[in-house]
């Protein structure tokens, strides 16, 4: 069996409440509720939070609450421990438990038809362990980060390096895009995943979505984004991706 986990923690600073802000008439963690449950491939979806507002939005749209213990509440706790607690949660009270879809609270930018798309390869492709939504880099290519020391721009690192003006020529490079990690049940307790992502078994397969930036909500300038794509953005999306994203902008559909 697949399940689907939200995670959605409380006391977000950068936007009050951010979890269960109106994006389009929506609390923004039924998003993620919505497109699981119209993914075929899931059998259940579950939220773990420590906020009351969070669990009473998520029950609304479906979803089964994991309560998470004090000890993983609050914005300093490793995120790998908090998916590891519930996977653990759901193993303890779904028989038969094979594959987890790990999704983010704070994005609009996932329907049904990315997860089953996302699962069908994890469950054809024997020799993998999980399989991640990732970005192309572009102008964010590693080679071309920078940071700030005393004031001025220096190449990241502080060592001296030789890059081409021409980022076509920079060898591919990816970054995971806040949109679906799918992964075997038994990964949250190997830790061999690529840092910081350590609960996704050593074998990760890619899946590439055209994007520029993070998909996750921190700023009202991100939920400007984000309105933009329920209204337009996921049109083009479909067409350069391959997958239907018209799904998120239906009407959620009734608790069973």
């Amino acid at each position: 069996m697949n399940v689907a986990i939200v995670t959605a923690r409380a006391g977000s600073k950068s936007i009050i409440d951010k979890n269960v802000y109106p994006v389009n008439g929506r609390a923004m963690v039924q998003y993620p509720i919505h497109a699981a449950r119209a993914a075929r491939r899931i059998g259940g979806v579950y939220v773990s939070t420590d906020g009351e507002k969070i669990a009473e939005a998520s029950r609304a749209a479906g979803a089964t609450i994991i309560p998470r213990p004090d000890e993983l509440g609050g914005d300093s706790v490793n995120h790998g421990i908090v998916i590891r607690h519930a996977v653990e949660w759901v193993d303890e009270r779904v028989e038969g438990l094979e594959n987890i879809v790990l999704l983010l609270g704070n994005t609009v930018m996932i329907s049904g038809e990315l997860i089953d798309h996302c699962l069908e390869v994890l469950e054809t492709r024997k020799d993998i362990d999980s399989v991640m939504t990732v970005w192309e880099a572009g102008d964010d290519h590693p080679l071309r980060a920078m940071e700030i020391r005393d004031g001025l721009v220096v190449p990241y690192g502080g060592t001296q390096r030789e890059v081409s003006t021409e980022r076509q020529s920079y060898p591919k490079a990816y970054y995971y895009d806040q949109g679906v990690w799918a992964f075997r049940k038994d990964c949250v307790q190997r830790r061999d995943g690529p840092n910081p992502w350590w609960w996704m078994g050593a074998r990760v397969h890619p899946v590439v979505r055209m994007w520029t930036t993070g998909r996750d909500v921190h700023s009202h300038f991100d939920l400007g984004v984000h309105r933009w794509w329920l209204d337009e953005g996921h049109q083009l999306q479909t067409e350069a991706d391959g997958i239907d994203y018209a799904s998120i902008t239906r009407p959620p559909e009734e608790p069973t």
